[in-house]
């Protein structure tokens, strides 16, 4: 009866490493965009004591240089870049089942021989 079991458990095992497997990535920031947003507060601010130190009488803007504008696309959820990679494992799992299948084979027939 244990035999059976290991006989689905690690093939099992394996598909299941196969499709829950995690894809590593790394990204990299090239370059900055600069936007027109901003944050917003609403109701009234009552500071609990005088600022340390105390703020500047007035508020200079830095000066806008240039606003960069993104360009091109982004890549979208799910999106796959490389498939020959998928193909590759579901020819590992195809293989790794045609052994199992041998295997077994070749058992049933010793079984018979004896």
């Amino acid at each position: 009866m244990g035999s059976k079991k290991a006989k689905f458990v690690f093939p099992l095992t394996m598909i299941m490493l196969c499709l829950f497997s995690t894809v590593i990535v790394s990204g990299e920031e090239i370059q900055s965009v600069e936007t027109q947003g901003s944050i917003g507060f609403t109701g009234i601010y009552e500071p609990i004591g005088t600022p340390d130190p105390t703020p500047p009488d007035s508020v200079h803007r830095p000066p806008v240089i240039e606003i960069a504008k993104p360009g091109g696309t982004l890549p979208k959820t799910n999106d796959f870049t490389n498939r020959r990679l998928i193909w590759i494992g579901i020819c590992m799992i195809c293989f790794v089942f045609i052994l199992f299948k041998q295997k077994d084979q070749q058992q049933k027939k010793l079984k018979k021989r004896k």
